[in-house]
Formats: C-alpha cells, structure tokens, sequence
C-alpha cells in the first residue's frame, strides 16, 4: 500500500452515513466495525451525529465545510474529500452518506455511521460502508477503509471510556 494512500485514510477515518447495513447498497467490498463506549447514546450521538463536525472526533480531519448536505473534509495533509449526506435520522441515531471524490481507492462508496444503546447504560458506534475498489486490490482497498474507521472509533473510546 502507499504511503500516500495510508495517509489519506487515515485522516479520513470520520466520515459518517445514516443507514442500517443492510440498507447500505451492495458493493464488491463491505466493511463494518463497531466499538463499545461508556456513554449514553444520546451523548455520543451529539459528537457523531454532527455531519459537519468530523473532525471533532476523527484524527485525520483537520476541517470540515459543509454547504446543504454536501461536506468537504480537509486532511491532516491537505488532501480533501466530498461527501453527500443521503439521509439523517436523529431519533434513530443514525445518517448515511456518500463519497463524491477522494484519494481513497474507493468507488461507489455508501456508508452509514449509526450510534444505539449497548443495554448497559452506555452505547455502540457503528460505522459501516459499500463499495468498488480503485487502482487497488479489494483487501489493499478494504484495508484502508477499515484503518480510517478503527482510528475515528479509537479517537471516541478516548473521549468515552
């Protein structure tokens, strides 16, 4: 893998979408990790469920400008990403989104980030994506996209836990 491709992953890692997995379309490549937190989910949700406040929570992302329910994410390294909010549901605690352009070796990506009760008074993040790989293998391109997520999940389990 490049380094320039880990680096742009890397500040990534935040991105976020509002749909359950299996609403998510199907792409040759799927990706989902969770992390557990001690917080309530209403809480989290606060930090996660803002769609232009990403870089609050994600290591990689050093800005974020939202017009409408397009965001422009500005990396560590000054590499941008565009994104399309597709949907948003607050009550549920859960939004979904697209890529529009990236470095990331990704095509066709749908994602959703999503935040419930784990039962235990606190609460599960969700982060889970669709998509074609770009100039890359799928496991160099899955490999990626999961290293973006764990560090946005490593980032709220040192906000939480």
């Amino acid at each position: 893998m490049k380094p320039q491709t880990n680096l742009a992953a890397a500040l990534i890692l935040a991105g976020a979408t509002l749909t359950s997995s299996s609403a998510i379309a199907a792409g040759s490549v799927q990706v989902s990790e969770s992390v557990e937190l001690n917080a309530k989910p209403a809480a989290v949700w606060a930090l996660v469920g803002d769609y232009n406040g990403l870089y609050r929570w994600h290591p990689a992302v050093k800005d974020s400008d939202r017009t409408d329910n397009i965001r422009l994410l500005t990396l560590g390294n000054g590499a941008q990403i565009t994104e399309t909010l597709t949907a948003m549901d607050n009550e549920k605690r859960i939004y979904n989104y697209t890529i529009n352009a990236s470095p990331l070796p990704v095509a066709d990506y749908k994602s959703s980030i999503a935040v419930k009760a784990n039962g235990n008074n606190g609460s599960i993040v969700t982060w889970s994506s669709s998509f074609n790989p770009a100039g890359t293998r799928h496991e160099e391109a899955e490999k990626v996209i999961r290293g973006v997520y764990q560090a946005g999940l490593n980032k709220l389990t040192e906000l939480y836990n």
